[in-house]
């Protein structure tokens, strides 16, 4: 007959294995017990405090591999206390010469105050281990001077960063001082940014993570600013919202845009995204290593792929179209791009327009070059302006030429809109119009009526008309005088003929 086999004991503090479920719909059912129960067995001083007796052995062996686990980390109250390993802890008071870091589970760290000098209780810190023992666990922000170069080999086998002046350069790399000892960084370990200027790390002290640590010194410095940007990657790929505003930092600029770290994501502006006005090259508007502002267009989180914006931050120039830039005005602009069907003029930054082909008789003009265009047309619902030479435009309407003909564009509180037949804008004042009492403006003109009026003022930008009986009466007297001269003899200007009129102004 077989031996029974003894319960299994579980040390004290062990995690336990969770007792068999019956099956769903099975009855409960409760063995009797044939006996009587066993007597408590007394509690004695045998086995010494904090040792393991031969039962606790046993029960050991017959654990699992996760119950073996589940028991370290409650020893240990949950913190990795590795050498290099990254830990986040409360300080729970300054010294003269040290501060106390609450690391959980009863461990408590110790970090020279000299690398947080203004350290308080309460404040949250994250640093790397050292060492643990039986002291307490030495934590540092990082490894300097002297310090750094004696655990150089530590530093390369846990990961701990350490400090180092970048003191000049060599056909390959940096030369990096860690405290007395010379080492060296690789060109393309120095940073993650491209296409930055390598001569302005010289003299600066940097961080940087320790590859090699035998008889040659080799460090990265970009192996801590990529795990520092995946880092807060994860943290910003799940706050990133369309419209929101970004501080970052070029990283690098390619002839279709340039590509921006906001801070762990890197995210590309689209050359059409730089700003409102024409750009040919990204390399005459931004540089690697420069600081930008930007906004947030698209945010792909699936593909990790991410849009900027810089001209998103600017005023729209089309806002000016209507007020500062008006129908019939004339403007000088730079020819920005020439096609098989035009030039493209730009009247501001971001302000461009059409000159179709049909309207240069003389020829297509020079990219780059100036020319002083009229704005025939505006198009607000595709937002595109049609434009014409001066020179190739009707010949510009003067007092002498007295009546013109227009279409009403619109009808404002204080005036009425006409677009001239010679693509010009022209003002109509409300004062400038007879009307019966009781009438207003909107009763007596309409989008798109045809009407004839009389010039008072010839500006190249605008055309002031009148539509009043006694300007008509200044045209009759006009061409009545200028018949009378038609003989010969010199006569007078329409302004001498209207200087004792006194028109209102708009």
């Amino acid at each position: 007959m077989a031996t029974p086999k003894p319960p299994r004991r579980v040390p004290a503090g062990a995690p336990r294995r969770p007792e068999p479920q019956p099956e769903p719909g099975a009855p409960l059912v409760q063995a009797a017990s044939t006996q009587p129960p066993a007597p408590a067995e007394p509690t004695t001083s045998e086995t010494p405090a904090g040792r393991l007796d031969l039962s606790d052995l046993e029960a050991l062996a017959q654990m699992s591999s996760e119950e073996l686990a589940a028991l370290m980390e409650g020893s240990s109250g949950g913190v990795r206390l590795e050498p290099g390993a990254r830990i986040e802890g409360t300080v729970t008071r300054v010294g003269q010469d040290t501060v106390f870091v609450d690391l959980g589970g009863k461990s408590e760290g110790l970090l020279d105050r000299s690398e947080l000098p203004d350290a308080t209780a309460g404040d949250t810190v994250e640093a790397f281990v050292v060492r643990a023992g039986e002291n307490g666990t030495i934590l540092t922000v990082k490894l300097t001077g002297h310090a750094a170069a004696e655990h150089l080999a530590e530093a390369a086998e846990s990961g701990l960063p350490i400090e180092g002046r970048v003191e000049g350069r060599n056909p390959g790399g940096f030369d990096v001082r860690v405290g007395p000892i010379r080492a060296f960084c690789p060109a393309s370990q120095m940073t993650r940014l491209r296409g930055v200027d390598p001569d302005g790390f010289v003299g600066q002290v940097l961080e940087f993570r320790v590859l090699e640590a035998g008889d040659r010194i080799v460090l990265s410095r970009r192996a801590l600013q990529e795990e520092e940007a995946a880092r807060k990657a994860e943290i910003l790929w799940g706050t990133l919202a369309i419209d929101q505003q970004h501080r970052g930092v070029v990283t690098s600029v390619q002839p279709f845009g340039f590509f921006v770290d906001i801070g762990g994501v890197e995210g590309l502006v689209p050359r059409s995204e730089i700003g409102w006005g024409h750009t040919d090259d990204p390399h005459q508007v931004v540089r690697a290593g420069q600081a930008v502002e930007v906004a947030v267009i698209r945010a792909d989180r699936e593909q990790r792929k991410l849009t900027l914006s810089a001209k998103a931050l600017e005023d729209d120039p089309w806002g000016a179209v209507g007020s500062g830039f008006v129908e019939g005005g004339v403007y000088s602009g730079e020819v920005t791009n020439v096609t098989d069907f035009g030039a493209f003029v730009q009247l501001a930054p971001g302000l461009e327009g059409l000159v179709h082909v049909s309207k240069l008789p003389g020829g297509l003009p020079e990219k780059g070059s100036r020319l002083d265009v009229r704005l025939m047309q505006i198009d607000h619902e595709r937002r595109r302006l049609s434009l014409a030479p001066v020179e190739a435009g009707a010949e510009s309407i003067t007092p002498g030429a007295i009546e013109v003909s227009g279409t009403v564009v619109e009808v404002k509180p204080g005036g009425v809109v006409i677009q001239l037949e010679d693509g010009r804008s022209g003002w109509l004042p409300a004062g400038e119009v007879d009307l019966p009492a009781g009438t207003v403006l909107a009763q007596r003109f309409r989008r798109g009526r045809p009407i004839t009026a009389r010039i008072t003022a010839d500006d190249p930008r605008r055309v002031t008309l009148s539509m009043r009986e006694d300007t008509r009466e200044a045209q009759r007297s006009w061409r009545v005088h200028q018949a009378q001269q038609s003989g010969g003899g010199g006569f007078g200007t329409l302004g001498e003929l209207l200087g004792g009129l006194k028109l209102p102004k708009e």
